[in-house]
């Protein structure tokens, strides 16, 4: 069971924030003025955002300032964001694995599936690929296990 009180601390949705724009972590330290080691150990868990840490990044993106700042729902219209690819399969991934994300930013599911279809086609043959990659390392294990099975029966006296 999970012990954390909330989905995530605010160095994982600063890392998430980061991402979703499509920013390096050096362009986002210089964008935000945060500096790049202590951006790096916020991200990473090791150090605390502390009130000048937020200030600076939701004077940038005002719309995720309540997200930031204690996991509430994001303001404003994102659906004209635009980032980049492996962000946006993240974001996609997360709310897949996650759907009552969604119930943050008011789209239904059926309208989520629509808009990402592509990515989701995406993660669905990425899944399946891993299934079968997971099944042929079970196979192979089976039969060098039988392999030296055999080759135990050939070295016993007979």
């Amino acid at each position: 069971m999970n012990n954390q009180r909330f989905l995530y601390t605010a160095g994982q949705r600063l890392r998430g924030l980061r991402e979703l724009m499509g920013l390096k972590r050096p362009a986002f330290a210089e964008l935000t003025g945060i500096d790049k080691k202590r951006l790096e150990n916020i991200e990473n868990g090791l150090q605390r955002m502390h009130d000048m840490d937020f200030e600076k990044v939701c004077s940038l993106y005002p719309e995720f300032a309540r997200w930031i700042t204690y996991g509430g729902p994001v303001d404003g219209d994102l659906m004209n964001l635009k980032v980049a690819d492996s962000a946006q399969m993240h974001a996609v991934y997360l709310v897949h694995c996650n759907p009552m994300l969604l119930d943050h930013i008011g789209l239904s599911p059926q309208d989520w599936r629509a808009r990402h279809q592509p990515q989701l086609q995406l993660l669905a043959e990425s899944e399946a690929l891993h299934q079968r990659q997971l099944e042929f390392e079970v196979e192979q294990d089976f039969i060098e296990g039988e392999a030296q099975v055999l080759e135990g029966d050939e070295e016993e006296p007979a």
